[in-house]
């Protein structure tokens, strides 16, 4: 898996309003089927995952949550980033009752069940850096997001390949 393969500039949302998690998820879902990555049934698919399997990462810092579904309803392999205006409220993944208040949101769409687990372990050791996020929330443009988050995940992917072969 290559960065490039996955991460797009035109799919970086530099303030994207919305005041439930439901409508950033819409939201998003939109932009991905407008532009041909996913099927018309992935907005249906991800809103009823996010309800089964929360996706807001319980991590120390800034929130982030990684809403996907399954491949079925994806076209081609990408990921959509979103920094939003305002905070939203998830739920954390493992512990439904626990509540967060997250401001970035990473929707992956991959049309490759089997680099699910490859990606989820990537995107949460890249966002587990609080610097990387802080510099996205810093950011003055979807451009800058755009080279922060590839800088990030490349450096991930990298180590994450270098660790399975040996």
């Amino acid at each position: 898996m290559k960065v490039e393969d996955i991460l797009k500039e035109d799919c970086i949302i530099e303030n994207l309003k919305a005041a439930t998690k439901e409508e950033a998820i819409t939201a998003m879902g939109r932009v991905l089927l407008s532009k041909g990555y996913v099927k018309e049934s992935f907005q249906a698919a991800i809103l009823e995952r996010e309800r089964l399997y929360p996706s807001g990462l319980p991590m120390e810092g800034h929130k982030i949550a990684i809403p996907h579904t399954d491949a079925e309803h994806v076209n081609e392999s990408v990921i959509l980033f979103a920094r939003l205006d305002r905070p939203v409220e998830f739920s954390s993944m493992g512990e439904p009752d626990e509540k967060m208040q997250v401001r970035l949101i990473s929707m992956f769409a991959l049309k490759e069940k089997k680099d699910i687990g490859f990606l989820l372990d990537v995107l949460i050791n890249t966002y587990s850096d609080n610097d990387t996020l802080d510099a996205v929330l810093k950011a003055p443009s979807a451009k800058e997001i755009y080279r922060i988050l590839y800088k990030a995940v490349e450096e991930k992917i990298a180590e994450k390949l270098k660790e399975e072969a040996s």
